[in-house]
């Protein structure tokens, strides 16, 4: 055995190991939100990859070997949950359909792996193993960019500092690191990168293992992987938190949105604010996250605004006007965005609620009569 060989074989063993152990911090972790399950799925793929991309692994593991293959080539998958449950604050349920595309999209993916050395199903027919290949190699990419964009989306938004910082950190591993190394065999063949190019792969996931399990032992994922309350159950606006300079923003907050009205400003920002407060905006994002309770600005303005949405179509005089008028009336850009946050909040849409309070109105002038 050659010595780069050697020592790719040592980086593979450190890499798994560190991996594990960091998997199995986060699955244990007694607060442990959606988050942390798809982060140790995230972080244990990454040592089913090191395992089943080693020279021999089949040989060494029989069947054994399957297993591994298929977690690491499900891995993008996992990483596209996990920004989901990172970085959106209604991330929706895992629908059945997609369990079986993922299912059925990983299997392509295997018969191309073990087709391109003769192994399989396919492993007769070089050509149909290629393409497989191929597929499988680029839906992966094509989620692992999808993470990195809803990473990105809604940045600016984002009040929670940890978070924040999340968001860079999680482009520049999954679509950096991973996506390196995930396309890989789109660029060398499918024969695989020279092992000068492994090294280098398999030394920045040993670093990346050993900074996340450091990073969370001294605590620093805990806000992360931690239930927060629920973003449809928001503290009222009036209550802020005792903390001198950044209660006092917070209480200037309140007070200019509730006498200026500035949630009805269409495509009102974080930074927009911050211009009318004469503030800087880590400032104003720290005031209404730490003081407020807010998560995130959009659910921020929701609050204001959807307050006002339901005064206006609980009232009857406004009963003809329609509902477009009034969310637009109240800040939002299109009909879109307003209905799934009014859905999101009151469970009904804004036509719903308006006639269920048109029959309560009815049913109570009607027993006031009688």
């Amino acid at each position: 055995m050659s010595d780069l060989a050697t020592a790719d074989l040592m980086l593979r063993a450190a890499a798994v190991a560190l991996a594990t152990a960091t998997a199995g911090a986060i699955a244990v972790h007694p607060r442990r939100n959606r988050a942390a399950t798809w982060a140790a799925i995230v972080v244990g793929g990454m040592g089913a990859f090191l395992i089943a991309s080693a020279p021999g692994a089949y040989r060494v593991l029989g069947p054994g070997a399957l297993f591994f293959n298929a977690w690491c080539l499900a891995n993008p998958a996992a990483v596209w949950m996990l920004a989901r449950a990172l970085f959106r604050e209604d991330p929706p349920r895992i629908e059945p359909f997609a369990i079986l595309a993922v299912i059925a999209w990983v299997m392509v993916a295997m018969m191309g792996d073990y087709g391109r050395f003769g192994m399989g199903p396919v492993g007769q027919v070089p050509e149909v193993a290629l393409w497989m290949l191929v597929f499988g190699r680029v839906v992966g990419v094509a989620l692992l960019l999808a993470a990195c964009s809803l990473a990105v989306a809604r940045w600016r938004a984002d009040l929670v500092e940890q978070r924040r910082r999340a968001r860079a950190a999680f482009v520049t591993v999954f679509g950096a690191m991973f996506v390196g190394l995930a396309s890989s065999d789109l660029v060398f063949g499918t024969h695989g990168a020279p092992l000068e190019f492994l090294i280098a792969g398999h030394t920045a996931l040993l670093v990346l293992a050993l900074a996340l399990l450091l990073y969370f032992v001294h605590g620093g994922l805990a806000e992360l992987f931690s239930e927060p309350t629920s973003q449809h159950t928001p503290p009222a606006l009036a209550v802020v938190r005792t903390d001198a300079v950044e209660a006092a923003l917070a209480a200037q907050v309140i007070a200019t949105m509730t006498e200026r009205k500035l949630w009805k400003r269409e495509g009102l920002s974080i930074a927009g604010l911050a211009r009318e407060l004469n503030t800087q905006e880590y400032r104003l994002r720290r005031a209404i996250n730490r003081h407020l309770g807010y998560r995130n600005f959009n659910e921020f303005l929701h609050e204001y605004r959807l307050k006002e949405v339901t005064a206006r179509l609980s009232d009857p005089g406004e009963r003809n006007l329609p509902i477009l008028s009034i969310a637009l009336d109240c800040g939002y850009g299109s009909i879109g965005p307003f209905n799934h946050a009014f859905k999101a909040r009151f469970g009904v849409t804004p036509t719903q609620f308006r006639n269920q309070q048109a029959f309560a109105q009815k049913s109570a002038s009607q027993n006031v009569i009688r």
